[in-house]
């Protein structure tokens, strides 16, 4: 075995090489740049170089965690970033790290639901050819991430990525195999036909965990109680992998938790020489949100509590009385009894950020104190945002900026601060990851999305996208810089002017703007609609509002 750590400064004259070998111990101390040493090594060796130079990989999208809800957007320098107010929400550990990142104020998340964004960041495929193409993964639905997909983590774990998954998954099809108390079974037989939550399922070694070994799985919208399964019987209690473990402690803590084991490496985690990959996916800032009980009862109490609505709520599209409701996108009537209006909601899900931020905080402390901060890329992002009263909504999948554009933080070596104006789409972010990570020849030609990893190392794009997709189960739309358009199933249209009225209070009507504006939205929608092969587009849905390419 040989270990080989290097430090070399890009105009100085010392490195340092240390070999500690089976047969012998040689340290070389003291090269220098003009006499460089060039050892000879095994051909294993040299693989094993070769792949600790890739940067690491850690990656953290809390679910439902909207755009504005970081502190930075109320800092100088950042105020007039996004046209709109941010909330009044305290997240130090992601504004400094957002001070020493690209910033990226127009990502958005096409599909804005939980598990088909997760199917497209895990695939780099659209909706309709990756499995899951409308609805959340429940139990009695079909979809679920296709099997035969090669995932972004599989391509990690191919190039010898040490690969760690923690917290929701909620991209695989929902099976009733586990026994009545949550453990899993295997069968739909007795003891079987039980599952530990509608939504979301355990997933068992192999195919379904998409080359993560490391593997720490959450499950459960109650995030002071929920359910929780590992390879690892040390993280759960004991318990063998597929026995379910309740660790009665805020699911966010308990995951930071596991990742600073992960990082410190003191029982053997992970390779040293091996880059790694961590993907965490905390569940809050996902309601429930109704109470105290639904967050972190500390954290509410030093920040939010006795906080009146008014304080808190304060984008211009909020209702003055700050009603709400939700709509049944999604088919569950569950989801309205259960979601309350935004003036209950508020405070706990602003206690729901800043518990994460804390314990963000917590990780990225241990990356730096396991010395690989400074060769790991950290993205801080999330899949969809949370409407919290304004157009008197709550919850997701709706394109009003608040559900559709996302955070989306990016540090990496040698990438300097700055705010970028690129509209990445879901689809493009596995490409352009594994591009900066010194992947671009293994992303799978199934792969819809688009690599802008060049201009996002120096800023310089040879060419932006010009608009996004929109995709929901009876809407479809596009957004530019300019407007958000978007179709209704049944013929009517929503057009907003996101510079004139950046809380897009007033809908308008295709006259209202200039005729050649319209043309390439029209335009757009249709090119899109075909790229992502969406069923509107095989059936020529409403060709008036929409201009579908010429076969």
């Amino acid at each position: 075995m040989i270990s080989i750590t290097s430090r070399n400064k890009p105009h100085g004259s010392m490195c340092r090489l240390t070999f500690a070998l089976t047969f012998s111990t040689l340290i070389i101390t003291g090269c220098s740049k003009e006499a460089e040493l060039k050892p000879q090594l095994p051909a294993n060796v040299q693989a094993n170089i070769s792949v600790k130079k890739k940067p690491n990989l850690l990656y953290i999208f809390p679910d439902q965690l909207r755009l504005y809800s970081m502190g930075l957007w109320n800092q100088s320098g950042y105020d007039k970033v996004l046209r709109t107010k941010g909330d009044p929400v305290y997240t130090p550990a992601i504004d400094q790290l957002a001070k020493e990142s690209v910033v990226f104020t127009q990502v958005v998340s096409n599909h804005p639901v939980c598990s088909p964004h997760r199917a497209m960041l895990m695939s780099g495929m659209w909706p309709s050819q990756n499995g899951v193409e409308d609805l959340n993964t429940k139990v009695n639905r079909t979809q679920g991430l296709r099997e035969d997909i090669t995932t972004f983590t599989d391509v990690l774990n191919d190039a010898g990525y040490d690969t760690a998954y923690v917290g929701k998954v909620h991209w695989q099809r929902i099976r009733k195999v586990f026994d009545k108390d949550g453990n899993y079974v295997g069968s739909e037989e007795a003891p079987g036909g039980y599952v530990p939550n509608p939504f979301d399922n355990y997933i068992p070694p192999g195919t379904g965990r998409r080359g993560n070994e490391y593997w720490f799985q959450s499950i459960g919208d109650i995030h002071n109680n929920n359910k929780t399964y590992s390879s690892e019987p040390e993280l759960v209690g004991g318990h063998k992998d597929g026995d379910f473990h309740n660790p009665h402690q805020f699911s966010v803590d308990v995951e930071a938790d596991v990742i600073v084991k992960y990082l410190k490496n003191e029982n053997g985690e992970r390779d040293p020489n091996k880059p790694f990959s961590i993907v965490w996916a905390p569940n809050p800032p996902h309601n429930p949100y109704s109470s105290i009980e639904d967050t972190k009862a500390s954290v509410y109490e030093q920040y939010y509590k006795g906080l009146p609505a008014d304080e808190l709520l304060v984008r211009d599209n909020v209702k003055a009385n700050k009603s709400s409701s939700v709509l049944p996108w999604n088919g569950d009537s569950r989801a309205i009894a259960n979601t309350p209006q935004a003036e209950t909601a508020v405070p706990i899900y602003l206690s729901h950020v800043t518990a994460v931020d804390q314990q963000v905080a917590k990780v990225l402390q241990a990356l730096e104190s396991a010395g690989e901060a400074e060769n790991t890329i950290i993205v801080y992002t999330t899949d969809h945002g949370e409407m919290m009263g304004s157009q008197n909504l709550m919850a997701k999948n709706y394109m009003y900026e608040e559900s559709f554009r996302v955070p989306f933080i990016l540090k990496a070596p040698s990438i300097e601060h700055r705010i970028d104006d690129l509209m990445l789409s879901t689809v493009d972010i596995m490409p352009t990851l594994l591009s900066l990570m010194g992947l671009a020849d293994k992303i799978p030609n199934a792969v819809a999305g688009t690599d802008y990893s060049a201009g996002v190392k120096t800023g310089q794009y040879n060419q932006k996208p010009a608009s996004a997709l929109y995709l929901n189960m009876s809407r479809k739309g596009v957004r530019t810089d300019r407007y958000s358009y978007v179709v209704i199933k049944t013929g009517e249209t929503e057009l907003y002017d996101n510079i004139k009225d950046p809380y897009q209070l007033q809908s308008l009507l295709p006259s209202d703007i200039p005729e050649k504006d319209y043309i390439f939205l029209k335009e757009q929608l249709g090119y899109w609609l075909t790229e992502a092969q969406d069923n509107w587009a095989e059936q020529r849905k409403h060709p008036q509002l929409i201009s579908y390419p010429s076969s």
